[in-house]
């Protein structure tokens, strides 16, 4: 935004030293009054008009951003990455992405093969594809949407998982649940949802 205020004060100092000559040369001439008059208006409307034009039309995304134009509320198939962009702001809206690394905790109850109840806690990390962003704000808008399925999903797979062993093999062979979980939730999610899973770790399970 502060590189479209000073590019826009250049543009209006431009445009206002260009109506001062013209001011100086209708002055030396007849009709000053109404010449001066016209030109006054003119330059001080194009000069206003300039100035919001450009002054709000640059965008900055930061680094770990990704961001989708809206070209009068339909999604644009263009991702804007990390930089200064310009884009007409009376036709064109920003929806910006975090396209950093997201964690998510999560603690639910699940059951063994052998219907011994346990409470269990497991964090997911994942991250936005970020040339996906214009498929993930055509088909749910806001990324509270995506993570709310994404984190549903995974909590599904990794019950699914742990039903499949009796709880005296779940508490043996603890170390080597987190991986299992971790490969189903991974061929669940994928891509089909614009996503990588980075990780998935079971960092508590009580019966």
């Amino acid at each position: 935004m502060a590189i479209g205020f000073i590019i826009g004060f250049i543009l209006l100092a431009a445009l206002l030293g260009a109506g001062y000559g013209a001011f100086v040369f209708l002055s030396d001439h007849r009709n000053r009054k109404v010449g001066v008059g016209v030109l006054c208006t003119v330059v001080a409307v194009v000069s206003l008009i300039a100035f919001l034009v450009v002054a709000f039309s640059f965008h900055t995304i930061e680094s770990g951003q990704v961001a989708v134009v809206k070209h009068l509320g339909k999604v644009d198939d263009t991702e804007r990455t990390a930089g200064t962009h310009f884009d007409l702001w009376v036709t064109d809206t920003y929806v910006v992405y975090d396209a950093t690394v997201q964690t998510a905790d999560l603690v639910f109850s699940a059951y063994s093969a052998d219907a011994q109840t346990m409470d269990v806690t497991m964090t997911l990390q994942y991250q936005i594809i970020a040339d996906k962003a214009s498929d993930i704000a055509t088909q749910y808008g806001v990324l509270a949407t995506l993570q709310n399925r994404i984190t549903s999903i995974a909590i599904e797979k990794a019950k699914s998982e742990l039903s499949t062993d009796k709880a005296m093999d779940i508490i043996a062979n603890r170390a080597q649940m987190s991986p299992r979980v971790e490969e189903v939730i991974k061929n669940a999610i994928g891509e089909s949802y614009h996503v990588n899973v980075i990780a998935v770790v079971l960092t508590d399970i009580t019966f």
